[in-house]
């Protein structure tokens, strides 16, 4: 499996770095740290993704225009990054403290929730 690439992003003057990875068929978890030298508490965030590929067969067969309603297939954008790491600092995530903060993305992508870990 290839590694994970790190993507930067900086959200109101402060810069992170953050990967995607798959934990199952639908879902991934995405990965977000402060980034600088000091070592600091990471955010995870678990997101529903159902990958194009693996469910082509679904996909193609669900009926006119509501394969939206069934699948989640927008990809994990940097917008939505942004929008994450916002909603955790109102959220208490410490980019400082070590330790991870686990959250659960809304279906619909629009408010962090507890983890069900």
């Amino acid at each position: 499996m290839a590694r994970p690439r790190i993507r930067s992003i900086v959200v109101e003057d402060i810069a992170y770095r953050w990967t995607v990875g798959l934990v199952d068929p639908g879902h991934v978890k995405v990965k977000i740290w402060r980034d600088g030298p000091e070592p600091g508490g990471a955010l995870e965030v678990l997101a529903t993704f159902d990958d194009p590929w693996l469910n082509y067969g679904p996909i193609i067969t669900a009926p006119a225009g509501r394969a939206a309603e069934v699948f989640e297939l927008s990809p994990i954008a940097p917008a939505l990054v942004a929008k994450i790491v916002r909603q955790a600092l109102d959220a208490g995530w410490q980019t400082y403290d070590n330790g991870t903060m686990r959250l659960q993305l809304s279906r619909d992508r629009e408010r962090l929730e507890p983890s069900p870990e």
